[in-house]
């Protein structure tokens, strides 16, 4: 096997839960014919890996660990079940994690571009402890990158900057279209702090967007090609329709696979939100259990 070639990992809640399951069903069958392999975690309490994760700080497989103990989760006693430690989920991986970085921490609030890590300002609310100049440099040493702070959407309990803004390669990012029109404000805020680090592709659709219209953004990128999380069963709602349209046109080279995720999306996540990349080491260490 390729060492750097990652491996797609998803919770075998994905599975094993009723309502996902179908949508589990597809993501499979789409990696299957793809020909890209996959493996399911243990020891995980829900489905949305990419939260309790380690981040991928390099494409040779180094990854950085931190404390998930999310406030939409830990806030309420009936969801503090669903908290997974990331080191019961990391047991049997053969992961090279150099950096723990001992912070409060999501994996859904990462966005890596190069150099560059994107995330929302909600990471100084988890970490009041933290002097801000402090926390910036600890944050930049620990994550080998530079940081770039995007306003938190309080709409998004989660506070996730992969919902938001995803990168293209290049020095270009992908901006999500839901607040041109609902908070225009915002939108200009994000394009202010994102202009004066990349060029912006904004993300537009030719039809009238539907309130779920953001999930599209939170698609899977693989090798050779997208997996695009979808709102109809046959990916044939004008959303839809659009969105498969404008993904073409962003990706020509890649193949464009629709994905029925309306499970997902009716909880805030896509698919993006319910895979990680595992980039096998077998000559470094191995996760302490």
């Amino acid at each position: 096997m390729n060492m750097h070639k990652p491996i797609i990992c998803t919770s075998e809640h994905l599975r094993t839960t009723p309502k996902t399951r179908c949508v589990a069903e597809a993501l499979f069958a789409a990696l299957d014919k793809l020909g890209i392999e996959r493996m399911e975690l243990k020891n995980t309490n829900d489905y949305w890996c990419r939260d309790y994760m380690p981040v991928k700080l390099f494409d040779d497989g180094t990854y950085a660990k931190y404390i998930y103990q999310p406030d939409y989760l830990n806030d309420y006693k009936t969801k503090r079940k669903y908290i997974t430690e990331q080191a019961d989920a990391c047991k049997g991986l053969e992961l090279h994690t150099p950096t723990d970085m001992h912070i409060v921490f999501d994996g859904g609030n990462y966005v890596r571009c190069g150099n560059k890590v994107l995330m929302t300002d909600k990471i100084l609310m988890e970490n009041p402890q933290w002097d801000l100049p402090d926390l910036f440099t600890h944050l930049k040493y620990s994550l080998c990158a530079d940081i770039i702070l995007l306003p938190w959407d309080m709409q998004d309990k989660c506070g996730h900057a992969d919902g938001m803004v995803t990168y293209l390669g290049d020095g270009k990012v992908l901006l999500n279209s839901c607040w041109k029109d609902t908070d225009k404000a915002f939108h200009n805020r994000l394009l202010k702090i994102l202009h004066a680090n990349f060029d912006v592709i904004e993300l537009s659709y030719n039809c009238k967007e539907n309130k779920d219209s953001w999930c599209y953004l939170n698609y899977l990128q693989l090798p050779n090609a997208i997996l695009l999380p979808c709102l109809s069963e046959k990916a044939d709602c004008d959303n839809d329709i659009a969105a498969i349209e404008s993904f073409n046109k962003l990706f020509p080279d890649l193949e464009i696979i629709p994905i029925y995720s309306k499970p997902l999306i009716d909880e805030g996540g896509a698919l993006h939100c319910v895979t990680w990349e595992y980039i096998k080491q077998v000559d470094r260490c191995i996760y302490p259990n």
